[in-house]
């Protein structure tokens, strides 16, 4: 069984909080955006601090579902979220968005025929879904090099957005595809498990920065 630091305890307590801070702020900015679609965001904050709270304290005495949880309910909101953010809103490619979506959702077939091992689904979900976020997040980078607007970066929203996704998701995909075997190197895996800490907190701080200095119309 892996020991927690005293470091990582403090930063997996903080997180729960971090992320009602962005939802507070999210619901503060929320009229501002009523005629805008990233009002959805703030919906999508205020969604994962409930889903992470429910996590947190309501299966707290649950601890064997916790698993099953985030790999069939809170990890694929998320990613269909922000499929649905890059494909359809910023890229505007409705067809790519339901092919990613399909691909996705056939990596956790898997589960159903050979894969019964405890990690091994989130390690799969988890990869597959990392890889098509990356590709997402390349072609939005392009889109938004070859855009004038690049200049107002600072005011737009995908920036901050880009910048949260690439630190989190793109940075723990080793934690999370090499999970079981991480489990086998102590010093390894709490490295990563700092890092995963660390970057998810920085991450939701970032989409708090979009709702303070984002502004709706910077495309």
């Amino acid at each position: 069984m892996v020991a927690f630091s005293h470091t990582q305890k403090i930063l997996s307590e903080v997180l729960i909080w971090v992320q009602l801070l962005t939802a507070l702020v999210a619901l503060f900015y929320l009229p501002q955006l009523k005629n805008s679609h990233w009002k959805w965001l703030s919906y999508y904050c205020c969604a994962v601090f409930l889903m992470e709270a429910f996590a947190k304290w309501g299966l707290k005495h649950h601890p064997s579902s916790i698993s099953k949880y985030y790999d069939f309910f809170v990890i694929p909101i998320e990613f269909i979220f922000f499929y649905w953010v890059y494909a359809i809103k910023s890229l505007n490619r409705p067809k790519l968005f339901w092919i990613i979506v399909g691909i996705f959702c056939i990596s956790f077939l898997p589960y159903f025929t050979i894969i019964h091992k405890p990690g091994m689904m989130l390690s799969l979900s988890y990869t597959v879904g990392t890889v098509l976020l990356m590709f997402l997040v390349i072609l939005e980078i392009f889109k938004q090099i070859k855009s004038e607007k690049i200049l107002l970066f600072h005011t737009n929203y995908m920036f901050y957005i880009n910048i949260g996704i690439i630190l989190f998701y793109v940075g723990t995909l080793p934690f999370f595809s090499f999970y079981n075997l991480l489990l086998g190197e102590p010093d390894l895996w709490s490295i990563y498990y700092t890092f995963f800490l660390v970057a998810n907190n920085l991450m939701y701080l970032l989409f708090t920065a979009a709702f303070i200095w984002g502004k709706p119309n910077t495309y």
